[in-house]
């Protein structure tokens, strides 16, 4: 019995962990500078989400960066 109630409340951190990366990715991809960085550093002060938190920041700043070398490349007012 009570071995059941930790496997469904493991399940459910589980799912909310999934939950909170999805929306981050979401969010990264988005707005990459800001919400994206601050999204990741958010997950990277909890303990449960560290692992996430370091893939999502590290992809905000990496589409942050793609996202400038872009306008940069083909804005016509920054030429």
């Amino acid at each position: 019995m009570v071995d059941q109630q930790e496997h469904a409340a493991g399940e459910r951190a589980s799912i909310r962990k999934n939950r909170w990366f999805f929306w981050a990715v979401v969010i990264a991809t988005l707005n990459p500078i800001f919400g994206g960085i601050i999204v990741g550093l958010l997950m990277l002060s909890e303990p449960d989400l560290r692992k996430e938190g370091r893939v999502v920041t590290v992809f905000a700043c990496a589409w942050g960066l793609i996202a400038l070398m872009l306008l940069a490349r083909f804005s016509p007012s920054l030429s």
